[in-house]
């Protein structure tokens, strides 16, 4: 596992400062305890009395509840937005809010057969909630740019390619006319590159690629390679800042090529062999994750959690993070247990001092 170094003060680096070291992989004296998704649970909804879509309707409010990320659950760090439909709606594609106030919001869309006629907007940046999304981020960054890491969530132009083409026309395109997947994906490449700098220049810290569609459990670790790699590459050459890049799924066979998109930190889920993943990563990438979010947080018991973040601080993951989206079911609790784990276990993993 990599080592983690001794510090003469458990009280000398800030949240973002032991952030920005580790996912450059410099030494720290623990690993940074954060979230790379969405963080809102229904306790932390309902106390606020603001629901995800209630979230969008005001900068402030999109702030207040990414805020309980780190007031309520005691991750060091705070993002937004808490969906990956905000691109797609300034498509002009429609979002499904669901029948519940804590339903994530989906895109309910059948699909575009080819991108002719499909007109990129020119005023991307005004259109839908991206406004109230980099307001939010500006707020954040004014409160807790000094202390905590502010996260910019874009999603990947595979996974906005699939929200316009539908996912299930474009795997049958993946096989009968593959150029038609390129050309979609590289449809909404740059307008995903000039709200991820926007995102910067109103104050986040790192950005975060949420390529959820492009998991090798949906489209296979050959057409990862193929169809969403290569994207993920220009993405991150465009953006030139802090970038993870998350990818749901089992991850395992397509660590390399994630590694080859000169992604910052990698965010990799539960699935995903953890060792496996920092032995290859190693010097490359920082690996962040990988705490289960189907069973454990949601549903598991205080000591399932700390027996979970346990393994995956021996496996050496740089960034101990929920491995995917937190359900909107998981109890505040779990959380908090998995980042006191953190705090105290990661001595006794490491044999390291931190006093």
């Amino acid at each position: 596992m990599r080592r983690i170094s001794k510090s003469s003060s458990a009280n000398e680096l800030t949240p973002k400062e032991r952030f920005l070291k580790a996912v450059k992989l410099k030494k720290v004296d623990r690993p940074p305890v954060l979230s790379a998704n969405q963080t809102a649970t229904i306790e932390q909804m309902e106390k606020l009395g603001i629901f995800y879509k209630d979230a969008y309707s005001s900068p402030e409010k999109l702030a207040t509840l990414a805020s309980a990320a780190w007031e309520e659950l005691g991750l060091e760090g705070v993002g937004v937005p808490f969906c990956q439909t905000v691109e797609a709606e300034a498509f002009g594609l429609e979002v499904n809010w669901g029948k519940k106030k804590s339903s994530i919001p989906v895109v309910s869309f059948k699909g575009c057969v080819a991108p002719e006629g499909i007109d990129v907007p020119e005023n991307f940046l005004e259109r839908g909630r991206i406004p109230v999304v980099l307001d939010a981020i500006e707020i954040l960054a004014e409160k807790y740019g000094d202390f905590l890491p502010v996260l910019g969530h874009v999603i990947g132009p595979f996974s906005l390619a699939a929200h316009i083409a539908n996912i299930e026309k474009i795997l049958k395109m993946s096989i009968r006319k593959p150029k038609l997947v390129e050309e979609f994906t590289e449809m909404g490449l740059d307008a995903i590159a000039e709200y991820a700098k926007a995102m910067i220049e109103r104050g986040a810290d790192a950005i975060v690629i949420e390529n959820m569609f492009a998991s090798a459990d949906v489209i296979g670790a050959k057409n990862y390679a193929k169809f969403a790699k290569p994207f993920d590459r220009k993405l991150i050459r465009k953006i030139k800042g802090i970038t993870i890049l998350h990818i749901c799924g089992d991850c395992t066979s397509i660590i390399e090529d994630m590694i080859e998109t000169k992604a910052t930190c990698l965010s990799i889920d539960s699935k995903t062999d953890a060792r496996f993943a920092v032995e290859i990563s190693r010097g490359k990438a920082a690996i962040m994750g990988n705490i289960d979010t189907i069973y454990t947080l949601p549903f598991g018991k205080p000591e399932d959690v700390e027996a979970e973040t346990l393994r995956a601080i021996e496996a050496g993951i740089d960034i101990i993070a929920p491995g995917c989206s937190l359900s909107p079911l998981t109890p505040n609790r779990n959380v908090r247990v998995m980042v006191e784990t953190v705090k105290k276990i990661s001595v006794k993993a490491t044999g390291d001092s931190y006093a």
